[in-house]
């Protein structure tokens, strides 16, 4: 793709430290090389080499937005800081086209013996603006910080809160070609991080490139069509974010379980090998076998059918009326013994966001019941599909967990992605409301 079209790129990017175990091997470092050398003696090194990034490689178009996800420590903000010039990469370019705004540590620029007044001045003059464009901008980000009085007051007297939110108002005014965002959409309460989220959403239909970096998945979807997964500085995948969060998340699972000590070889296998026998679908008048794109788990239990019905028919045939019952039927194998069993599923819709989900809880009969090998059991979910017009996927959960509320200790035991697809019609009229619709009550008085 021609340059011209390339809003950042990114090519074989490296990034090495040298990690000295004492201050003094630093300094070995620095003379005895050169000692050696002298006397013709073998050189020593006193370091131990770390690779925050290596041999990272990717574009991004101009007025794309793209997100970068991975745990602490996979690169994240190394990859930032180089990209917007305050760290030197070891190896490997970084070409950028167009003028750049970094929302990395929000408010690192201030002064905290200056007003906020006075910082904003100062820091929108250091992202690029005149004082004649600071000047008109002002009033608005004011406003969108939402500070009242206290933008007269010196900085150094703000809250924590405060001090983030005129921050965030000062780099989202700017009006770069190229915006930088690195968790910065969870300062703030929740109303603000709303106004945070809406905000990004107009610069992207600006036109404005977006390098959007968070641990909230569901805001990486929300936000993203493609997405770079960098895990201990190598890049994991790049590609739609739907693809990417997915392969995420089960590495995540896998994770997830390792720090249970649980494993299973059969956890990896084929999908064609798990197919169930055409005696047990029989048996429990289900009628196709298991289908999936994506399994991990530890295989303690596990799925050998899922299917869904709206009334008598099998979903994913005709599309379903908005309105209509989803009836979803499991049947479900213990292949190792186990207790404290939660079985859910999850709607989401054609970028991998959850939408609708439902689980067993703390079932009588279920949770309560130690489970031995080779037992098996059917569950039933009902749930109305209240969905706008769309194509629709299902992951089914097997999982253990002590504490249904925080998810603290949860173990999975299988974990079935799109093991059902289905699409909603359209409704006319077309409805005034969001995606998903709840049941509510309405009250009118007129006074």
């Amino acid at each position: 793709m021609p340059f011209n079209d390339i809003a950042i790129r990114i090519t074989n990017l490296s990034k090495h430290y040298q990690v000295y175990d004492a201050p003094r091997d630093r300094l070995k470092q620095f003379v005895m090389p050169r000692l050696n050398r002298i006397a013709g003696k073998e050189k020593k090194q006193y370091f131990r080499e770390f690779s925050a990034l290596m041999d990272i490689s990717f574009d991004v178009k101009k007025g794309e937005i793209v997100g970068i996800i991975g745990r602490n420590g996979s690169g994240k903000s190394t990859l930032l800081q180089i990209i917007c010039g305050t760290l030197t990469p070891t190896s490997g370019a970084v070409q950028l086209n167009g003028r750049v705004a970094a929302l990395l540590e929000l408010g690192s620029g201030f002064n905290p013996e200056f007003t906020g007044r006075e910082n904003v001045y100062m820091n929108a003059s250091v992202l690029g603006l005149s004082k004649e464009e600071i000047d008109t901008r002002f009033e608005d980000i004011v406003s969108f910080a939402d500070i009242g009085d206290f933008i007269d007051q010196l900085v150094k007297t703000y809250s924590s809160g405060m001090y983030v939110r005129l921050a965030f108002a000062v780099v989202v005014h700017v009006d770069a070609d190229i915006l930088i965002v690195d968790e910065a959409l969870s300062v703030g309460d929740a109303f603000f991080q709303a106004k945070c989220m809406s905000r990004m959403r107009k610069i992207v239909d600006s036109g404005t490139t977006v390098l959007f970096v968070s641990h909230d998945i569901n805001a990486v979807k929300a936000l993203c069509k493609r997405t770079l997964w960098l895990d201990r500085g190598i890049g994991r995948a790049f590609g739609e974010t739907a693809n990417v969060a997915r392969a995420y998340a089960q590495d995540w699972i896998k994770q997830a379980n390792a720090q249970h000590l649980l494993t299973d070889e059969d956890a990896t296998q084929d999908s064609d090998a798990i197919t169930p026998s055409e005696t047990q679908l029989d048996n429990l008048k289900l009628a196709m076998a298991l289908r999936f794109s994506a399994r991990s788990g530890t295989g303690h239990a596990q799925y050998l059918a899922f299917q869904g019905f709206c009334g008598s028919d099998p979903i994913g045939v005709l599309p379903l009326e908005f309105g209509s019952l989803l009836r979803l039927t499991c049947l479900i194998e213990i292949n190792e013994s186990c207790e404290r069993l939660v079985v859910a599923v999850h709607i989401k819709d054609s970028n991998n966001q959850h939408l609708v989900g439902v689980h067993s809880g703390m079932m009588l009969g279920l949770y309560d019941r130690s489970w031995q090998q080779g037992e098996r059991f059917q569950i039933e979910f009902k749930l109305p599909v209240c969905l706008h017009a769309g194509r629709y996927a299902i992951t089914a959960l097997i999982s253990s967990m002590a504490d249904v509320t925080q998810y603290s200790d949860v173990k999975f035991f299988d974990w079935l992605e799109d093991v059902n697809v289905f699409e909603v019609a359209q409704r006319n009229p077309f409805p005034l409301s969001d995606l998903v619709e709840i049941e509510h009550e309405v009250k009118f008085t007129l006074s």
